[in-house]
């Protein structure tokens, strides 16, 4: 049995440092009681505090896929399908990734079910291809996480979504040590080293991917529920802390001075305009 997703206001940003002190309070005490196992602590923004914990694979049907198969092997047809066309306008190469039927095989004979995907002896390079597709917009199974709460914060408050009256970080307390349960969809955290785009280690990413084996088939999962219900572990858990949208300005400034800001987080030319505009037109004081 799982614990609920718990859900704390915060009711001001200025009260945001404070809840994240005492979350990694709570993580040490955790640890101490399960003598000194090991428990991570990652965070995701979203926002609009209304967004559950939604990949960009189950977010693109039926907008940008003309199906919704849940399917992995499905899945690594049409990412293995796209690399041709990649690799011949970015100069980029996987030339290790196994052919369709190779990756089924490997399947079978895997651990993928206790790994999350098969070992990079199974499927060289898939993990890397994998983060490569999630950074450049390709719809993806893989949920993005940070080690940094700031980070995350920033992702919330950065994009806020349309009326949205509060933005959310998620945050994850989960037992690195726990495993599978048989018949149940199973959570595995991906990463952090890994060869990826600059921005994978500029926003100190994590990666999630909950499949559950359905008759032999790997099929890919929603993350929440598999959380809640046992996907953390018995002392791991899901928090929400919800921060009050209005609290933009004053969030990205104090993010600013922390040197996060567009140009941080994702490198490209693009966003050093974005920051600069930010800085002179939202964050300057008068």
């Amino acid at each position: 049995m799982g614990k609920p997703k718990e859900i704390r206001e915060i009711p001001s940003w200025l009260e945001f440092q404070k809840a994240i002190e005492d979350l990694f309070q709570e993580r040490e005490a955790v640890e101490a009681a399960n003598h000194g196992r090991h428990f991570e602590v990652m965070f995701r923004g979203v926002g609009d505090s209304h967004w559950g914990l939604e990949t960009t694979l189950e977010r693109s049907f039926p907008g940008e896929r003309s199906s919704d198969s849940k399917r992995l092997s499905d899945y690594y047809r049409e990412i293995f399908s796209s690399r041709p066309a990649l690799a011949t306008f970015t100069n980029r190469q996987w030339p290790d990734l196994p052919i369709p039927p190779n990756f089924d095989e490997a399947l079978k004979n895997s651990d993928a079910w206790t790994n999350g995907l098969p070992t990079d002896a199974e499927a060289p390079g898939l993990y890397e291809y994998l983060i490569y597709l999630r950074h450049h917009g390709y719809p993806s199974p893989l949920l993005d996480w940070t080690q940094s709460p700031y980070v995350a914060a920033f992702f919330a408050y950065d994009s806020i979504g349309r009326g949205a009256t509060h933005v959310a970080v998620y945050a994850l307390l989960k037992d690195s040590m726990r495993g599978s349960s048989s018949g149940q969809p199973n959570v595995s955290i991906l990463g952090p080293y890994v060869k990826s785009h600059p921005r994978h280690f500029n926003q100190q990413s994590r990666y999630s991917i909950c499949i559950e084996v359905v008759d032999g088939d790997y099929l890919f999962a929603p993350h929440e529920p598999a959380i809640v219900k046992d996907g953390a572990g018995i002392e791991g858990k899901l928090i929400k802390l919800q921060l009050p949208a209005v609290e933009r300005s004053e969030a990205l400034r104090t993010l600013e001075l922390m040197n996060i800001n567009p140009y941080s987080v994702y490198g490209s030319e693009e966003s050093l305009v974005r920051t600069i505009a930010r800085r002179e037109c939202l964050l300057r004081r008068r």
